[in-house]
């Protein structure tokens, strides 16, 4: 789903380590008529935040979706963004973590390969261009806060066709 530039003004608050997914995050949101803001440190949960991409692979969205789902109100649309791990035990603690979430808040998490883990640096920027692409859909899908849920949407290599 796209939008006119500007018609939306949704503010999209990522908790992120701004680094290149980040940005390409930020350009995808933009094209699609969203305001972002970043948040980088270790900060918690933001009250004001109704539209949130949490990176799990950073601290500043570790800690944020920790303590988000122990808030209740506002209700938010989140797409956390985690990394595929080998450890079982790992995937299920972000899985509860999300049911959790879910209890109070719209919530969508999106598993990836590890970035960095094809061989040229122009796969890996192709790869992060095509995450951003698919989380920016997620969010873009989602311009009022929906019910409370949780859904996990896979990405994968082949889907980079955006």
């Amino acid at each position: 789903m796209t939008f006119d530039p500007g018609s939306t003004g949704t503010t999209v608050t990522i908790f992120g380590g701004s680094d290149p997914l980040d940005h390409a995050l930020s350009n995808q949101l933009d094209r699609r008529g969203c305001k972002t803001h970043s948040v980088t440190v270790a900060t918690g949960w933001l009250q004001s935040v109704t539209h949130a991409i949490m990176r799990l692979d950073t601290v500043a969205g570790a800690e944020a979706f920790k303590q988000l789902a122990d808030t209740p109100e506002p209700r938010s649309h989140v797409v956390a963004v985690c990394p595929e791990t080998e450890d079982a035990a790992e995937s299920d603690r972000v899985r509860d973590l999300c049911r959790a979430c879910g209890v109070h808040h719209d919530v969508a998490l999106i598993w990836h390969p590890p970035l960095g883990a094809s061989t040229t640096a122009a796969s890996t920027a192709s790869t992060t261009a095509a995450l951003a692409a698919t989380v920016a859909d997620e969010m873009a899908d989602h311009l009022s806060v929906g019910a409370p849920a949780f859904v996990t949407r896979p990405f994968t290599f082949e889907s980079e066709g955006h």
